[in-house]
């Protein structure tokens, strides 16, 4: 494991973790600049016991690339991996993520920090069920919550 920079120890001390959609793609994209750092996060996270939540858009979004690519069988796998992972939670979109969603998602589109559909069920998934910090791509996800917000770019 490499030494843990500011934003890396933030997470550290998180209770419970959002993970988006686009550190996992970058995961699974075995991005060289990202990859690293994405899977030292999530030992880390496994190490220390921290709680995981995920939204079951990312689930989507990740599945429906290898459904695309015709690998159905890799997409049942990331199924079992979110379902059978001790710290990692599918977070169910109910009525209270939806209505916090557009709430999100209409108070972005009155700004310069848009986000899209997806990103707001996401971030309202992070929201509702209480993530103290979140790990994404998305640096819009600041201006609509209070939740501590990691950035890849930062890592």
């Amino acid at each position: 494991m490499f030494i843990f920079g500011l934003m890396e120890r933030t997470i550290q001390q998180s209770r419970i973790l959002f993970l988006d959609t686009g550190p996992l793609v970058r995961l699974l994209q075995m991005h060289p600049d990202f990859y690293p750092t994405v899977s030292d996060i999530l030992d880390m996270v496994y190490e220390k016991n921290i709680q995981v939540l995920v939204s079951p858009v990312t689930l989507f979004e990740i599945s429906s690339k290898a459904f695309a690519s015709g690998e159905g069988v890799l997409a049942r796998q990331y199924r079992e991996f979110f379902e059978n992972s001790a710290n990692v939670k599918v977070c169910p979109v109910n009525a209270e993520i939806s209505v916090k969603a557009a709430e999100l998602y209409a108070a972005s589109q009155k700004t310069n920090h848009k986000i899209t559909e997806g990103e707001s069920l996401r971030l309202a998934t992070a929201f509702v069920n209480g993530a103290d910090c979140i790990l994404t791509e998305c640096a819009n996800f600041r201006t609509l919550t209070d939740i501590l917000v990691v950035t890849l770019d930062e890592l």
